[in-house]
């Protein structure tokens, strides 16, 4: 009779813990590119103009539990700055993202992104000023990405630079950067 009992407790306390189980996390990779629509803003900056340019990479999407999920990206090139004067900076940029789901196929998006610099020139016959931009930028990362179908989403974001653009550090100027972007799922 205890072996019994014993069994059909077990059942009970098995099924019970089988429905608190959480499923697997799911995971999917794909490419992402748009525009940047950029600015260098801050104190020491006057009248600049909107820089149109692209971003290209890849993103990893992990869902976690309770609609929370993390999304790295690394956006291979990046192009940025502002059009008064030909000011044109590219960077690499490396969102680190969290995520939740706030309705089916939106996600809301925040985060950092670090970025390092790849090239800087200006129009106005010094050519390349790597050495007067700093070498990392970091900024933060509010936006929304919708999954339009299996394959294919699209997203905007606004990431205000929090780190200073010039290397000597007395310049009070920021990248400024609003981005639309279209993704395609891999997996």
């Amino acid at each position: 009779m205890r072996i019994f009992l014993f069994f059909i407790l077990a059942s009970f306390t098995l099924t019970a813990m089988k429905g608190q189980v959480n499923p697997p996390p799911s995971f999917e990779l794909g490419a992402i590119g748009g525009f940047n629509f950029s600015n260098v803003v801050g104190a020491d900056v006057d009248n600049n103009g909107l820089r149109i340019g692209l971003h290209l990479g890849g993103y990893a999407q992990f869902d976690l539990q309770n609609k929370f999920g993390f999304r790295p990206e690394l956006h291979i090139f990046s192009v940025k700055g502002t059009s008064s004067g030909g000011f044109r900076t590219i960077y690499m940029d490396f969102p680190l993202l969290a995520t939740y789901e706030l309705a089916e196929n939106f996600k809301a998006m925040a985060g950092i992104q670090p970025s390092l610099l790849l090239n800087a020139r200006v129009d106005d016959g010094r050519g390349k000023i790597n050495d007067l931009i700093r070498t990392i930028d970091f900024g933060f990362v509010f936006g929304g990405w919708y999954q339009i179908n299996e394959e294919w989403g699209a997203g905007a974001r606004f990431v205000p630079g929090i780190s200073r653009v010039g290397a000597d550090g007395n310049e009070r100027t920021f990248n400024f950067n609003f981005q639309l972007s279209v993704g395609y799922r891999f997996m």
